[in-house]
């Protein structure tokens, strides 16, 4: 046995866990039992992976059985050293049964994973259970489980169920602030039992719960969470539910505090009728209107609640999206209604995620159920720059005070002074400039994201694509594609042209209906494989565009989008009209406001004012503001940061983004803010000097505001 885990071990042990389960994926390849047909289609279900497995999911199976049986064999180990079960055995399977019965621990019971990983020889999985007592000496046996199962799995699996391991000091914040030595502490999504495993398995420490009840879906989660904690001699119960058909009564004993890091995944991703069971059963919970977009993590923090007696406690680790979102919005008025909530804190949003491969941006809530129905008091917005000491975090959660400190910001504000409505991120960066006489950008244009492609090396053309198959120009539209080939602060007919000629993506593919194209893409596709597809037979060479869409829905395995069954042709992106201005969905450097003079059309990654209610002079002197220091800075309140740098400008943060309103201002005003901003877009377009230019124009809205 090695006198701790290291990185040395972890990686030998990776190593063998990976070996074992190349020898399980051999043996599952050669045929599974009948008798597990039904076992490996739940699994499937469950993780939302290909039924019948393909080969990439036969690996991910095979991995998790492997890991599920060195815990099994670790856990046994730990009760051999420590309790009363003999020395393995060498019948390894049947003394696993034994220990079921001997210990009453659920978490020996078998299931589909030993059913898979007992199909390999005993030679293949004997360095693995010869490894069960490395383990055992981990000072942090959550975080070393934990790193096992992350590298095991790839990032894209881990992404699709939307599991993201817990960092040891954020896991340790988060349980000492929520909890004390005498409470019953709740873990839903416990995974390998970070947030609720004490700080090392050999210290007896006062603050460290007296029990902790860990829920989740995956029984090997399970397994993975009761080893962790059984190291940690930490008394706990797990059950193998969905935390969100879990009630109090479901549970021995009162929970006392909550600490939870729920999976990430995305609304628009989970089964619809999984999806809106959930989201009526909130509705009816809460008395709130709840987006169906809501991601599955905004579900945990509503039915956390229940759970929670006035004064009690909870910490979770989310992503910061819901602060800005319009989904957000229905928890945020439910979080102030139900909840004093003491601090959010954000990460660096500049640097590298809190997890490893998520790219979304870290937010920790600590909040206590309210006592009252008052609106609650002082509440911290803390944002963290770079990294700092636990205890720093800690003391700034309770004492911090108000704005810069050497690793970030913190600002103080009065819970009463929230409004659901708002974007709360720019609680953390506010902005010095008087904003309550400016009015919502909504009331003088309507705007709106480009339509998605479904694919947009399919729908997206260059001039050479276009010439390769003759498409004709009546079945395309131009097409700004992509912010990055945009310079300056307009689009003229001369800068497409540029882009044509340039090989970029210029067209989209836009053709009226194709009558011998059939209404499903499936069936095209049949029609393709089978060669029956019927040729148009007319003068406009639209027999082209059907061979590229021949080629497309083969080549690039078309069939079967949801976006392309959704919208009335398939094989046509939904029509939108060509938008006055154009501005990015996501930016590191600022926000460009761009005039668009041509009649090009754009996709999902630009946002586009339309129904514009004011004159083109007026619409020049709001561009003015858009495009100034000043206007950049209110847009900057009003952003989602993203992970690496990115911030986010969704439609609701634009609709109600404060601006001058140039209907209100004198003639003269409007038309010096106008000339400007055609001197700005003059000076960026022939390279000159543009900051003497956005000085001006911060002089003169200075005046002006």
């Amino acid at each position: 046995m090695p006198d701790r885990f290291d990185e040395h071990m972890h990686d030998a042990l990776v190593e063998r866990l990976e070996t074992a389960a190349d020898a399980v994926t051999g043996a599952i390849d050669t045929g599974v039992p009948e008798s597990l047909r039904e076992a490996i289609t739940e699994w499937c279900a469950l993780h939302g992976v290909d039924d019948p497995p393909a080969e990439h999911t036969q690996t991910i199976i095979a991995r998790q059985a492997v890991l599920n049986v060195l815990l099994k064999a670790t856990l046994y180990e730990w009760h051999h050293q420590y309790d009363d079960l003999p020395q393995l055995a060498t019948d390894t399977r049947a003394a696993l049964r034994r220990a079921a019965e001997q210990t009453g621990n659920p978490a020996f019971d078998e299931y589909f994973l030993d059913e898979i990983v007992w199909l390999a020889d005993d030679a293949d999985l004997e360095p693995v259970l010869d490894a069960r007592d490395w383990l055992l000496d981990s000072g942090e046996p959550a975080e070393a489980i934990g790193r096992l199962y992350a590298d095991l799995m790839s990032t894209d699996d881990r992404q699709m169920l939307g599991q993201f391991r817990t960092p040891p000091s954020i896991s340790s914040l988060m349980r000492t602030w929520a909890a004390s030595g005498d409470d019953n502490v709740l873990d839903p999504g416990m995974g390998a039992g970070v947030l609720s495993g004490p700080f090392h398995p050999l210290w007896d420490v006062s603050t460290e719960p007296s029990h902790v009840n860990g829920i989740d879906r995956s029984r090997l989660s399970r397994l993975m969470g009761t080893t962790a904690l059984t190291l940690y001699r930490q008394a706990h119960d797990t059950q193998v539910t969905d935390f969100l058909e879990l009630s109090v009564d479901d549970l021995d004993r009162d929970v006392d505090a909550i600490v939870c890091n729920p999976p990430y995944v995305k609304g628009d991703v989970l089964e619809d009728t999984y999806k809106n069971r959930v989201n009526t059963q909130m509705e009816r919970i809460t008395g709130l209107d709840i987006s169906a977009r809501s991601p599955l993590y905004t579900y945990f923090m509503y039915h956390a609640r229940s759970f929670l007696a006035p004064g009690d406690c909870a910490a979770f680790l989310t992503p910061d999206s819901f602060m800005a979102t319009d989904y957000g919005e229905s928890l945020k008025q439910f979080l102030l209604d139900e909840f004093s909530i003491t601090a959010f804190v954000q990460f660096d949003t500049e640097g590298d995620s809190v997890f490893e491969d998520a790219q979304v941006t870290a937010l920790l809530s600590f909040i206590e159920a309210k006592t009252t129905d008052t609106a609650g008091g002082m509440t911290r917005f803390i944002r963290v720059d770079k990294s700092i000491e636990a205890s720093t975090l800690r003391h700034a959660l309770r004492n911090g005070e108000q704005g810069e400190t050497e690793w970030g910001y913190i600002n103080h504000v009065q819970q009463g002074e929230l409004a659901p409505e708002n974007n709360w991120t720019a609680r953390l960066a506010p902005s010095d400039i008087d904003t309550s006489g400016l009015t919502p950008l909504g009331e003088f244009v309507s705007i709106d994201r480009g339509k998605s492609t479904g694919d947009v090396e399919v729908f997206c053309l260059s001039q050479s694509d276009v010439d390769a198959y003759g498409i004709p120009d009546q079945d395309l539209s131009r097409l700004i594609r992509r912010p990055q080939v945009t310079e300056g602060y307009d689009i003229c007919e001369s800068d497409w042209e540029e882009l044509r000629a340039s090989e970029k993506e210029a067209w989209l593919l836009d053709p009226d209906e194709l009558p011998t194209v059939p209404e499903s893409d499936l069936a095209f596709k049949r029609q393709v494989e089978n060669g029956t597809v019927a040729v148009p037979n007319d003068e406009a060479d639209r027999a082209n565009t059907v061979a590229y869409l021949q080629n497309a829905i083969t080549e690039r395995d078309l069939a079967g989008t949801t976006v392309l069954q959704n919208r009335p042709y398939w094989y046509r992106p939904r029509r939108q009209s060509s938008p006055r201005v154009l501005v990015p969905d996501a930016d590191r450097d600022g926000f460009a406001f761009l005039l668009n003079e041509t009649t090009a059309r754009h996709i999902h990654n630009f946002r586009g004012f339309y129904d514009v209610a004011v004159s083109e002079t007026e619409l020049k002197a709001l561009l003015a503001y858009l495009n100034s220091p000043i206007g950049q800075r209110v847009i900057q309140t009003q952003t989602q940061p993203q992970q690496g740098g990115y911030e986010k400008l969704s439609i609701s943060a634009l609709e109600s983004l404060p601006v001058i309103d140039p209907t209100s201002l004198d003639n003269s005003t409007v038309a010096a803010l106008a000339d400007l901003f055609d001197e700005l877009r003059e000076n960026a377009r022939k390279d000159r000097n543009c900051e003497v230019v956005l000085n001006r124009l911060d002089g003169l809205l200075q005046r002006v505001m």
